[in-house]
């Protein structure tokens, strides 16, 4: 994508009209024996242009992180996953936090805020870290994490082993599940491969007793990750999310038609 194209996705969610054309749609985190049995839904970012042109949460989000407005998304999409949570009873849905958001005390106190506004939904709702950016501040990090699971959310690491996390960082923090970067799991045609990925599951369950294989995208990549010891996978085989937002949520409120939200579909929960 274009320098220019970033900038306008920037500038877009800098307006706060913007921003509430930013829905998300939702992938599967299934179990790697029962794959009907659904740990939660990870809620994928989608921003739709004026145009009705849908931009994936990998084409803008990295934009956003290096402007230093990551947090701002992080609010929006929280309140997204709080609102379809207040209406899907038996739901559960993953929403991802930058480590920006962590970084400084205002953004940290305003998503702690949030959290502790409707910690009633605590149980159905995963924090995922994401580590596209460093983790500035190690000690408050941890100590945030922690204060976020007494509120009785569970707090995941995305994309490890890809991040910038290092074995100080990861096992510096308490955390629920760790998600293992689809590059362990892709690199299949390696001939070492079932070995790495052996010892990144191995890895990270000295962290956490939940451990997901993520980027699952044939048999083969799912018959290595339950033999790696995984609980948990993630991926087009068993779930594949649409490009639409199925929930668009607060644009409902500001007058902007970007589709219908699909509250009541079952299939995505």
């Amino acid at each position: 994508m274009i320098c220019n194209e970033l900038d306008n996705i920037v500038r877009a969610v800098q307006q706060t009209g913007q921003l509430k054309r930013i829905g998300f749609s939702v992938q599967q985190v299934n179990s790697v024996n029962a794959h009907h049995e659904v740990l939660y839904s990870e809620c994928l970012a989608r921003l739709v242009k004026a145009d009705g042109t849908v931009i994936t949460a990998s084409e803008f989000v990295p934009a956003l992180e290096a402007s230093g407005y990551a947090p701002k998304l992080d609010c929006h999409m929280l309140n997204l996953a709080v609102d379809w949570l207040s209406n899907n009873a038996n739901g559960s849905l993953g929403c991802n936090i930058s480590t920006l958001s962590f970084s400084d005390s205002e953004p940290r106190a305003m998503l702690y805020d949030q959290l502790y506004q409707h910690r009633s939904l605590a149980p159905r709702l995963v924090l995922e870290i994401t580590e596209r950016s460093p983790i500035a501040k190690l000690s408050c990090t941890a100590e945030f994490v922690k204060d976020i699971r007494r509120l009785g959310y569970r707090v995941a690491v995305d994309d490890f082993g890809a991040g910038f996390s290092t074995p100080e960082a990861i096992f510096s923090m308490a955390v629920d599940i760790v998600k293992v970067d689809s590059f362990f799991v892709q690199s299949s045609s390696r001939p070492d491969a079932d070995r790495l990925l052996h010892h990144m599951v191995g890895l990270a369950s000295c962290v956490a007793p939940t451990i997901v294989v993520e980027g699952v995208e044939t048999y083969n990549q799912l018959t290595l990750a339950r033999a790696a010891g995984a609980t948990h996978v993630q991926g087009y085989l068993l779930s594949e999310p649409t490009l639409s937002p199925i929930h668009p949520g607060l644009a409902r409120s500001g007058g902007m038609d970007i589709g219908e939200s699909t509250r009541n579909a079952t299939t995505t929960s």
